[in-house]
């Protein structure tokens, strides 16, 4: 089980998100684990514990000032613009192969 966090600036987009990207994981039976914070929200603890962190486009900024071993990458627009839970779930697979193959 991989351990994903999405992060949105307040925390809204990302909570938004989470439901339906927990229902999608599921149903697919993807080996993902999902939770949701804002950019205020993450704590050292919190990123030790990711695998994976995804960032709203707004959120982005951010990235560049954690310290934390996990992947990061930012939802495409086209996924975030539409809420696409099936798209992100789809995305998440895809960078945490890609880590898996450069490893």
């Amino acid at each position: 089980m991989k351990n994903v966090l999405l992060v949105s600036e307040q925390g809204v987009t990302s909570h938004l998100f989470l439901g339906e990207a927990k229902r999608v994981a599921e149903t697919r039976r993807a080996a993902l684990h999902f939770t949701a914070a804002g950019c205020a929200e993450l704590a050292p603890e919190l990123l030790a514990e990711q695998d994976l962190i995804l960032f709203t486009p707004q959120a982005a900024a951010v990235m560049d000032t954690l310290h934390t071993d996990a992947l990061m990458a930012v939802i495409p627009n086209d996924i975030y613009g539409w809420l696409n839970s099936e798209a992100l779930v789809k995305f998440a697979t895809k960078e945490l192969a890609a880590t898996a193959v450069l490893a």
